[in-house]
C-alpha cells in the first residue's frame, strides 16, 4: 500500500478543501497510481496555490512525499 504525504502544510495547503479528500486520506495499491496522483497533486499545487513555493514529488519507501521548495528572499 502506498500513500501521499505533504512535507509541510503551508497556508495554501491548509485552505485547499480538496487536498485531504482527493490525495492525503487515500491509500493506493499500485505504485504507479500513487506516483501519478502525487504528480497530479504537485501540479495542482503549483498551478493553483499562491506561487510562493514550488512543489514536487519524491518517493520514500511506500510514501510519495510532496516536497516544498520555499521561496528565497528578494535581494535588496
Amino acid at each position: 500500500m502506498y500513500k501521499i504525504q505533504m512535507q509541510m502544510m503551508c497556508g495554501c495547503a491548509k485552505k485547499d478543501e480538496t487536498l485531504k479528500e482527493k490525495w492525503l486520506n487515500k491509500t493506493f495499491k499500485d505504485k504507479k497510481e500513487a506516483e501519478f496522483e502525487a504528480l497530479r497533486l504537485a501540479n495542482h499545487a503549483n498551478a493553483n496555490w499562491c506561487k510562493k513555493h514550488r512543489f514536487y514529488a519524491v518517493e520514500e519507501g511506500n510514501v510519495m512525499k510532496i516536497m516544498v521548495e520555499l521561496s528565497s528572499p528578494k535581494e535588496i
